[in-house]
């Protein structure tokens, strides 16, 4: 086992921007919560969740219309 996780931010934190992907030790992973979020290692794991998000775009919480409004 490592002591370091892999993790991706959410939020801007200095020049690194969200998305980039930072290396948390193990003990501080509590105090990156709501900035960034576990990264798993399976790189297919990842490849798969945005193949999915490609294919349907509308996935999310965005507002659905009445119907005949």
């Amino acid at each position: 086992m490592s002591d370091t996780v892999k993790m991706k931010l959410t939020f801007p934190r200095g020049k690194q921007q969200p998305g980039e992907i930072v290396e948390v030790s193990a003990g501080e992973v509590h105090r990156w919560t709501g900035f960034a979020e576990l990264v798993e290692d399976d790189p297919k794991a990842d490849g798969a969740a945005k193949t999915l998000g490609d294919k349907n775009p509308t996935t999310g919480s965005q507002p659905h219309k009445a119907a005949g409004k």
